[in-house]
This record gives structure tokens, C-alpha cells and sequence, in this order.
């Protein structure tokens, strides 16, 4: 076996020399703790953060202007929020009208709302309707399209929570979509049902962003999970780079029992390009650097740098292979109709033949404009393997319920469904077996179509395929970008709670200890 390596290389970049000098964009983003408009409601505020009381249009402005004090100096291009209040209906105003107008006063600059026209009726909801949402500044960005949901197949809560915005740079022209996010907390007492809702998060979020309106991504939010939980190794798998954690490995934005990195910054390869800082600004709220009981929330805010340049297309290089690696992406291809590699099971099913786009190989190497149609041999152990899809979907079987026989169609579900696959080279070829059905993957022909379909076939004839499996190999994205300084608050060290202790971080990022002690 090849030693295995995981999927995020597949979008290690490539420098290509290119410099840019200008369009810098800035983004703030942060779970701001329920947020609302409306006063007459039971909601109150938890862990610890008692800054405001909702009864009151006194308590309502007490903690906006905490949040304006706090995130007004770092004057970002878009503030990107989780948990404002949806606009109740028949009310004048909504959360995020508050949150533009104060930051427009205390700026200098005029900031708008991004309207996404979700309303809540309050007379059968008292507690309200929480969002993500965004405001913008005026004079450097603006919104391209509608604000859609990412929630894919979800119709309560969660468009709520997920939602996409394309933004334009005025001085550029230059595009990019923004998506907000907040994945399910561990509140149900039930963590393993809490993690599986998160994975179907992730899962909803990757279909969602088929309708991204320019390929160059940005994910943030409150994903309640840190790095080693499935819904976040979803998301890396398909190709998004947490950009936090790349500057910061031991950052952290919620502090309960133990200091935790819960919102994150993720990117997928054009759009890390373009990144040249992403960071915890945990200076301004109280909640991590002084009493949680005057912070307006129990998340610390965070700020994102984009320099804007054009990008090509990235090109996902992918080659012949004789042996595989656990972790590593993959195309299957066969050759049914020239070459052929099998299409994702269609975001709206949950099985079926796998349809086929037809490709060209070139001394070995097959080139893809996206890295949809790679999976991933994930170990399973003893030899065996788990396959997961673009959409951190797992393959599986299910029984032909009239006759107690397996089907042909790939089935996706979510881990707890997976079933173990073994991967044997055959000559030129791999088998690829279910070890639960015991039925094997082939290409073949179907009404004339090029598909991929399950069977336990003891031998096959010329018109059908045992798979060739191609590894990825590299992928061309421009990365080389330059960048003047940014404004920031202060300059000076500051103390923060690490981990149950305080240290001292300066501004070159070096920690120490309260009694002068490097920490390495």
C-alpha cells in the first residue's frame, strides 16, 4: 500500500507568480447570541452572557451597543451574523436594520441589509426566529443575486440558519459567495443524535452550494464542532480548507469548560487563494479575555482578509493508478463509451443508477474542471474500506423489499449507514465489492446509456467494465498575492483565557506565559 494522505491535498496550490496589490475586502463574522428586534418575548440569555434583557428596547440597545463597541474599529466590508432575529411580521424593522444603522453612525461609512424576506409570526412563535444574516458596506461591496438557503431538502429551521450571498467588489468587479452557517448544538442530550445532525449539515450545506453564483467559496459560521467531528472532515474531504486553523493551530472561539474552535473559516481552493488572513479577534468581547458575565455573547468574533484577483478555472489533475491509498481521492472511470466516469448520486435521491460524464485521459492523467465525481476510500480496517462522496455521502445497499434481493443502484446515506467495501486489483482493473451484499461495481451500458450499476455477475462480457481508478495528482490555483498592511484596533500585546489560562499574545502572534515564558 501507498502510504495514505488526506483529501485536503487535493487542493495543496500551486504557485504561479502572479502579484496583486489591491481590492482588498474584509469580512466579520459572529454567532452574536440572540439578537433581536422584537421585546415581547420569554427568551432570556445562557451561558453566563447577561448584558441584556429582552423585555426591554432599553435591554435591546444595551447589547447592540456592545456589539457595535466591540466590532465597529475593525470597519469590515461585510459583517456576517449568526442567531439575528428573522423579521417578525407586521414589525417595522428587524435586527439586522439596528445592527447597519449603529454601525453606519459609528463608522462613518453607510452600511445596508441584505434582505432575504424571512418573516416569523409572532403570536404563534413568542420566542422568536433566529438567522444568519448579513450587512455590507455600501461604498466597497455589493450583493449579486438573491439571498438563497443552503439547507438543502430542509423546509423549517435551517434555511434559516444556512443561507448564500454573492458579493461583487464596486473598485474590481470581482466575485465571490458567502456563506453563513449554523449547524445544530449539543442540546438534545442526546450527543450522538446531536453529531449525525451536524453531518447532515454538512451534507445539506455541499448540495446547497450547486447554486453558488461564482465558484470561488467562502463557508463561515457557528458549526458547533471542531476539526475531528464528521460534518467538518465532510466538508474538508470536498475540498474546503479551514483557514483559521492554518494561522492559528491552537485558536479557539467558545469557551465552555474547556476552550473550543466551534466557528470556523472555511474555503475551497480558488477562494483560499485570494484569503491572506483569517483570525479570532478575541480582544473584542469580553467573553474570552475578561468576565463572560459583560460579554454580549459566548462566541468570539472573528475577521477574514480577502485580496481579490481574477482566477482561472481550477483543473483537478487525477492519474492512473495500480495500487490505492486510504484517504486519498479517487475517479472511477471505465471504458463503456470512450471513458467514463460515474456522475454523484443526483442531491435529490438517495439512490440510483450511477449516470456517467465522458472524459479524455491523456498520458494517464484525466483533467476535471470540479472534484465532484472523486470519492473517497476512507479506512474501515481489517484491509476493508468506507466510500464517501463529494457530498460526504456514504455508499451503501439496500434490499429489493419483493424479492429479499439487492439492487443495482448506489445507495448514500449518512456514516451510520455505510456498509465495507474491498478494493482488489484484477489486471488493469479494481474490484470494488460490497461485503454486505457481495454484488461489485461495474460499467455497462443501459438503454443505450453509459452507467454504473452493482452486480454478482460471475464472469462479464466485452460490454461490461471492472473500474480503473485514477489518483488525484495536483491542482492549478494561482496563490502568489500581495497585500499592504490592514488597519487593526490596537498594536499592543493582549491577554487572553487559553485553555483555563491566561497568556499574553503579541502582535507577532508569540505566546507567553504570564510569568515571560515563551510558549512553543
Amino acid at each position: 500500500m501507498k502510504k495514505a494522505f488526506t483529501f485536503i491535498l487535493l487542493f495543496a496550490l500551486m504557485t504561479t507568480g502572479s502579484s496583486f496589490a489591491g481590492d482588498v475586502i474584509t469580512i466579520c463574522g459572529q454567532n452574536v447570541q440572540n439578537f433581536f428586534y422584537s421585546t415581547d418575548r420569554t427568551r432570556t440569555q445562557g451561558n453566563y452572557v447577561t448584558i441584556s434583557n429582552y423585555s426591554t428596547i432599553a435591554g435591546r440597545q444595551a447589547k447592540a451597543n456592545a456589539i457595535i463597541k466591540a466590532l465597529s474599529p475593525y470597519k469590515a466590508d461585510i459583517y456576517a451574523f449568526n442567531e439575528v432575529e428573522a423579521m417578525a411580521e407586521g414589525a417595522d424593522a428587524e435586527a439586522l436594520d439596528i445592527l447597519a444603522t449603529m454601525m453606519s453612525d459609528a463608522t462613518g461609512f453607510t452600511y445596508k441589509v441584505v434582505k432575504d424576506g424571512m418573516t416569523y409570526d409572532l403570536s404563534e412563535d413568542e420566542t422568536g426566529t433566529i438567522k444568519s444574516g448579513f450587512i455590507y458596506r455600501a461604498d466597497k461591496v455589493e450583493p449579486v443575486g438573491e439571498s438563497v438557503s443552503t439547507a438543502y431538502g430542509y423546509t423549517l429551521t435551517y434555511p434559516f440558519l444556512m443561507r448564500l450571498q454573492t458579493f461583487r467588489s464596486i473598485s474590481s468587479g470581482e466575485q465571490f459567495s458567502l456563506s453563513m452557517n449554523h449547524f445544530k448544538a449539543s442540546t438534545s442530550g442526546d450527543m450522538t443524535a446531536d453529531m449525525e445532525k451536524r453531518e447532515q449539515n454538512s451534507i445539506a450545506l455541499l448540495k446547497g452550494l450547486n447554486q453558488v453564483a461564482d465558484p470561488d467559496i467562502l463557508l463561515m459560521g457557528d458549526l458547533n464542532s471542531e476539526m475531528d467531528e464528521q460534518c467538518l472532515r465532510n466538508l474538508v474531504d470536498a475540498g474546503f480548507e479551514e483557514q483559521i486553523l492554518k494561522r492559528d493551530k491552537t485558536a479557539f472561539s467558545y469557551y465552555y469548560n474547556h476552550g473550543e474552535l466551534i466557528d470556523h473559516v472555511f474555503a475551497n481552493s480558488t477562494m483560499a487563494a485570494q484569503i491572506t488572513d483569517a483570525r479570532i479577534l478575541y480582544i473584542a468581547n469580553p467573553h474570552s479575555t475578561g468576565s463572560r458575565y459583560k460579554a454580549y455573547s459566548d462566541h468570539d468574533p472573528y475577521l477574514v482578509t480577502l485580496n481579490l484577483e481574477a482566477q482561472p478555472a481550477a483543473e483537478y489533475k487525477y492519474t492512473k493508478v495500480t495500487e490505492i491509498s486510504a484517504g486519498a481521492p479517487y475517479l472511477i472511470a471505465a471504458p463503456i463509451k470512450g471513458l467514463n466516469v460515474p456522475k454523484p448520486v443526483a442531491i435529490n435521491k438517495t439512490y440510483e443508477y450511477q449516470y456517467t460524464n465522458t472524459v479524455t485521459e491523456e498520458n494517464g492523467t484525466i483533467r476535471m474542471s470540479d472534484p465532484k465525481s472523486a470519492v473517497i476510500f476512507e479506512d474501515a480496517g481489517d484491509g476493508n474500506y468506507y466510500i464517501k462522496d463529494y457530498y460526504g455521502r456514504y455508499y451503501y445497499s439496500n434490499y429489493f423489499t419483493s424479492s429479499g434481493s439487492y439492487g443495482h443502484n448506489t445507495n448514500v446515506g449518512i456514516k451510520s449507514s455505510a456498509h465495507t467495501f474491498s478494493i482488489n486489483k484484477e489486471g488493469n482493473n479494481f474490484k470494488i465489492t460490497n461485503n454486505t451484499s457481495g454484488y461489485y461495481l461495474i460499467g455497462l451500458t443501459f438503454n443505450g446509456s453509459p452507467e454504473f450499476a452493482w452486480y454478482n455477475y460471475a464472469s462479464l462480457n466485452s460490454t461490461q467494465h471492472l473500474p480503473l481508478l485514477y489518483e488525484y495528482s495536483s491542482a492549478t490555483v494561482p496563490t502568489d498575492i500581495s497585500i499592504p498592511e490592514r488597519e487593526t484596533p490596537t498594536n499592543s500585546p493582549r491577554k487572553i483565557l487559553q485553555h483555563g489560562r491566561i497568556i499574553i499574545v503579541r502582535q507577532d502572534g508569540r505566546r507567553y506565559s504570564l510569568q515571560g515564558i515563551e510558549l512553543k
